[in-house]
């Protein structure tokens, strides 16, 4: 199981570090049945968890890190790399935790899966 990573462009981008990303426009590989928008303070995480639904997700803040487990490696991305924005594809069932490992600036994920959460089962990846 691998985790999809998508370049993501801005419909524009300025010189001051405005951009703006036209969700509606950003191609789902699935159904999407929930959205969520999930706001990560400096230093914490979200998930450490594995669970049946696909999810896809968007993450913005400098800090944050998806981390997720391919065969038995760990694997870390950054989420927003030299300023870039990235669409990541997290298959049913991976191990999958997000970071902000900023210690001031709070991290956003803008997620849409392919069914509402359940049998979520906590993992110990972070």
């Amino acid at each position: 199981m691998k985790v999809e990573k998508v370049v993501l462009k801005p419909r524009y981008k300025k010189e001051n570090g405005l951009w703006v990303i036209d969700i509606d426009k950003v191609k789902v590989p699935f159904k999407i049945e929930e959205r969520s928008v999930i706001y990560i303070p400096p230093g914490q995480l979200g998930g450490n968890h594995k669970h049946p639904r696909k999810e896809a997700f968007i993450g913005i803040g400098e800090g944050l890190e998806l981390i997720y487990k391919e065969g038995s490696q760990i694997r870390r991305l950054r989420m927003n790399p030299k300023g870039k924005t990235y669409f990541f594809i997290i298959p049913p069932f991976l191990e999958h935790a997000v970071v902000n490992n900023s210690k001031s600036q709070q991290g956003v994920l803008i997620e849409f899966a392919d069914q509402s959460q359940r049998d979520v089962e906590t993992c110990d990846i972070v």
